[in-house]
């Protein structure tokens, strides 16, 4: 029996999992085959047409004064006098005194100069008298010497040379006072009052402001986008390309216009560039187009963008669409992508310049790709239309200005959205209509809820700027505050959860009648009867009680700790 039983368990087991099988087999329920939809990837492009451009070039130099001289003494004695604008930066109007020496020895030179001039004058005068009167005399004798020509012809030397050396004197008299020969400013003075000079010592170096000149490097390609003046008589007949220069001061970008007059004499050894000298007129005049615009002083680094050939048909893609050093993608009519060899001209900063390759009316690819391939389905999207990342729609147009309550305790400031924003342009007409479709019923609602936020927030506005130390805690014995009712109050959902909010911050620290106070802190029952009450803990219990729905009771015991909320300033001016 036991052995029939060993033997029919098995394989009664095995009949019953495969029935169990055979069930569950049958009853299995149905697979549905769904379709396997691809999403093509989504691309930005922009389209192309050929143009007549004037290339410009990109460059950098250092500014220079176009007219710098070093000031160097030509005469020796104490210096008097020095111009209060005769300092390192100081700025001085043409013929205006910046030194005067002391010109006492050049005053006794000419002195003995004169004297020496008045001596000479009486030996002319006197072989003058005699050479006449030996001319009246006959006589057989006719030499030089005889008539006396040659003494008059001495004297009148030694007249000429006493002339001559009074107005050296003179001369060098006048040197004593340095008067400036341009308007202009000083880089380097180099004198003090009372101080000794000597004829070649340096006093100073001064420069124009007239003018300013730059130095730019151009490369062999960029020189051949430039039309500089290499020859005289290009420099004499041709137009100078004009150039722009600009300066970053204070966060702000400044402009200056000038023009390249002239290239250096060779290529530079070191680095293999020509240098082009640009010129710009009134370097530290203002320019009412640009208000604060500083000026273009000597040793400022500037950008230069020369205004360089014109060339026709010309594509100008911008340079992130580039790959692979001269290869561009773009996307056919069925939307697939193509890939192009382009013939480049020049690259920029932020543009390449296209001779051959593309087409017009073709879309260039703009989207940085970790995968393509040629033949590639793809989306699309105008490069203009997007100029702000794509957001997912709210529910509310409130939802995209991103206000919201902080914490008390957090102390952050209100994010204020740009109001330049398309978003929330967008959110601004989306309210507007959706307040214009409203009843007038509905419309004195919304006025009645946001006159008590504004309330509100003014009322927690006035109790933080009375806000004391966070260690000042003061407690009350106020109503109980109860959990926040449903909004039947007609309010807008906005304004309801914001009273919510408030509301949800404000809990009771609920305390047992037993429990004593906590050290430090002191209660409404406990403070002394001639105590005076601070203006900051009334604002407090005010707003305690205006945040406290009706219907509470007076009589549920404890304690709460009052603290301010930090309410968002723009809802102070929500009704405007």
């Amino acid at each position: 029996m036991n052995r029939a039983l060993k033997i029919a368990l098995p394989v009664m087991a095995i009949i019953v999992a495969v029935l169990v099988s055979i069930i569950l087999f049958s009853s299995r329920p149905e697979v549905e085959h769904k379709e396997l939809h691809i999403k093509a990837p989504l691309v930005t492009v922009t389209t192309v047409q050929a143009e007549s451009l004037s290339i410009p070039v990109f460059t950098r130099g250092t500014v220079t004064p176009g007219t710098e001289i070093q000031l160097i003494s030509e005469v020796s004695g104490q210096v008097l006098e020095l111009s209060p604008h005769f300092a390192n930066g100081g700025f001085f109007r043409k013929d205006e005194v910046l030194v005067r020496v002391d010109p006492v020895e050049y005053e006794v030179n000419i002195k003995r100069a004169e004297a020496s001039k008045a001596q000479a004058y009486q030996v002319k005068l006197q072989a003058e008298a005699e050479k006449k009167a030996r001319s009246r005399i006959k006589s057989t004798n006719s030499s030089q010497l005889a008539n006396y020509e040659v003494q008059y012809l001495q004297a009148k030397a030694q007249y000429d040379a006493a002339v001559a050396e009074l107005e050296a004197v003179k001369l060098q008299k006048a040197r004593t006072t340095i008067r400036a020969p341009f308007d202009g400013r000083v880089r380097i003075a180099a004198l003090n009052i009372g101080q000794y000079v000597r004829p070649g010592q340096q006093m100073g170096a001064i420069y124009a402001v007239d003018v300013a000149e730059v130095r730019l490097p151009l490369s062999d390609r960029q020189l051949s986008l430039v039309d500089v003046p290499t020859r005289f008589q290009d420099s004499v007949d041709k137009e100078f390309p004009t150039v722009t220069l600009s300066e970053t001061f204070a966060g702000r970008t400044y402009t200056w216009k000038g023009e390249v007059v002239r290239a250096e004499g060779g290529v530079d050894e070191r680095n293999r560039l020509l240098y082009v000298v640009a010129r710009v007129n009134d370097p530290y005049g203002a320019d009412p187009n640009q208000p604060g615009r500083p000026e273009l002083v000597a040793g400022s680094f500037v950008e230069a963008t020369i205004d360089g050939r014109k060339f026709d048909g010309i594509y100008q893609v911008p340079r992130k669409a580039l790959r692979n050093g001269a290869q561009i993608w773009v996307v056919s009519d069925d939307n697939r992508l193509k890939e192009k060899e382009v013939a480049i001209i020049y690259k920029s900063k932020d543009h390449v310049y296209v001779s051959s390759g593309l087409q017009d009316g073709e879309q260039v690819v703009l989207s940085q790709m970790d995968i393509a391939v040629d033949g590639m389905k793809v989306r699309t999207q105008r490069s203009e239309d997007f100029n702000y990342e794509t957001q997912p729609e709210q529910n509310t147009a409130f939802d995209d200005l991103n206000v919201s309550v902080p914490p008390a305790t957090t102390g952050k400031e209100i994010n204020i959205p740009d109001l330049n924003d398309p978003r929330v342009k967008k959110a601004a007409e989306q309210a507007k209509a959706h307040y214009d479709g409203l009843s007038q019923q509905q419309k004195a609602q919304v006025e009645s809820s946001v006159e008590g936020v504004v309330e509100q927030a003014k009322n927690l506005q006035q109790a933080i700027t009375q806000k004391k130390p966070e260690s000042d805690v003061v407690e009350a014995e106020p109503e109980t505050v109860a959990p926040p009712v449903e909004n039947d109050t007609g309010m807008s959902p906005f304004a309801a959860q914001l009273e919510a909010d408030i509301a949800s911050q404000q809990k009771p620290e609920q305390e047992t009648p037993e429990q004593p106070a906590a050290s430090g802190q002191q209660t409404a029952d406990q403070q002394e009867p001639d105590q005076p009450v601070s203006e900051q803990v009334q604002a407090e219990q005010a707003t305690a009680e205006q945040s406290a729905p009706e219907g509470t009771s007076d009589s549920s015991p404890g304690k709460i700790t009052i603290s301010t909320v930090a309410a968002p300033e723009p809802l102070v001016e929500a009704r405007q």
